[in-house]
């Protein structure tokens, strides 16, 4: 079977610092590169000439569909991949992508789009990871909606009900979070602009108090953003189960962060209730235990994250909880209770589990049996 061709299509302004490094993770791999610019006053547009890619002007219309569609408009490839200029795929596993897309299993369930594993780099070292759609089939039929955290599954579901997404085990690195803060703000309040205006355009998508949560939250306007998380908890249909869940995560952050660590412990089990394979809501909980002095159950807590293990890759999760980070606060709770010989123990197990050791190598499962009884997402941009 001949390998599908791919159109890699991306919006760009002010990305000269970023660009090189993202349209090298995958330039060996896509066919044609479409480059929608909307006022770069830097070198953005000469590198991206330089890559081969078809550079379009566009002014900036208050709308990343608008752009993003325009693009897509352009692309003559079976597929369309999109990236931000500061993501970059792991060079090693792209090649692999084409040789994916020709898997009878492609035509045989319907796959429309695929979804890629992305791995977000937080402040301080600390990693979190999710699935994002970031490819889909060139029909003019499928087209992006949205003034910000703009979508494109709507359409495609629109269009053809019976299709599928599919996942495929290639990864995103996203270094949006380590642009300076300066940058990151001012990002952050023209998203808010936008998101304000699409609340008053479609006031029945309520997805968009979740995304204003988020940026309030990033803005350190903390008040707002627990009235756009309640706001979605209080009423959850017709959210997805990755946002609904992180929606509860989020409050949680977001209350730890206000210092409500009472109300932190209560909202979290009706969280865990809902969610009670999602890791990270029990270290969120063993957090607000130990900021009570509550040792004993945030030691309880933690136990429960390292039986469950990682999170399904459904949940917008932490890397390391529920295997290295988990045992080194472990460690840290029984340092604290004066228990040095427990935390010896947990800090070993987080060294060997941070060097790549599995649980199953450790026999981590029989130490806990033995002992039963006895960091915000930012949203897609």
């Amino acid at each position: 079977m001949d390998q599908p061709s791919i159109s890699l299509c991306m919006i760009v302004r002010n990305e000269a610092e970023y660009l090189p490094k993202c349209l090298g993770s995958v330039m060996r791999m896509v066919d044609e590169i479409i480059i929608v610019d909307t006022g770069s006053t830097d070198d953005t547009v000469a590198i991206a000439k330089a890559f081969g890619a078809n550079v379009i002007q566009m002014p900036w219309g208050d709308s990343f569909s608008a752009a993003r569609n325009r693009g897509l408009e352009e692309a003559t490839g079976d597929w369309i991949l999109w990236l931000d200029a500061d993501e970059v795929m792991d060079v090693a596993e792209a090649g692999k992508l084409k040789e994916l897309l020709t898997r009878d299993a492609i035509q045989e369930q319907c796959v429309e789009g695929l979804q890629f594993y992305f791995i977000h780099h937080m402040k301080a070292g600390v990693v979190e990871h999710n699935c994002l759609q970031r490819m889909v089939r060139n029909r003019p039929e499928y087209r992006f909606e949205g003034r910000v955290h703009e979508q494109i599954l709507p359409s495609m579901l629109k269009a053809n009900p019976g299709m599928a997404i599919g996942q495929v085990d290639i990864h995103v690195h996203h270094y949006g979070n380590l642009v300076p803060n300066m940058v990151r703000q001012d990002k952050l309040r023209r998203n808010i602009s936008l998101l304000l205006q699409s609340i008053q355009e479609y006031p029945n998508y309520r997805q968009y108090h979740y995304y204003l949560g988020v940026e309030l939250y990033r803005l350190n306007e903390l008040e707002g953003a627990l009235r756009c998380f309640n706001s979605v908890l209080s009423a959850p249909t017709g959210f997805s189960k990755t946002m609904l869940s992180t929606a509860h995560k989020n409050r949680l952050i977001t209350l730890e962060t206000m210092g409500r660590f009472r109300d932190m412990v209560q909202y979290s089990e009706e969280s865990t209730a809902l969610f009670p394979d999602f890791t990270d809501l029990y270290h969120l909980k063993a957090a607000g235990w130990k900021a009570l002095g509550q040792t004993d159950k945030a030691v309880d807590c933690l136990q429960q994250a390292l039986s469950l293990g990682p999170a399904p890759e459904e949940y917008s999760s932490e890397a390391g909880f529920g295997t290295y980070v988990t045992c080194r606060e472990l460690g840290i709770l029984y340092a604290s209770a004066g228990n040095l010989k427990e935390a010896d123990l947990y800090w070993t197990l987080a060294s060997l589990m941070g060097s790549g050791a599995k649980n199953s190598d450790l026999g981590l499962t029989d130490i806990a049996e033995e002992r039963e009884g006895g960091t915000m997402l930012q949203p897609d941009r």
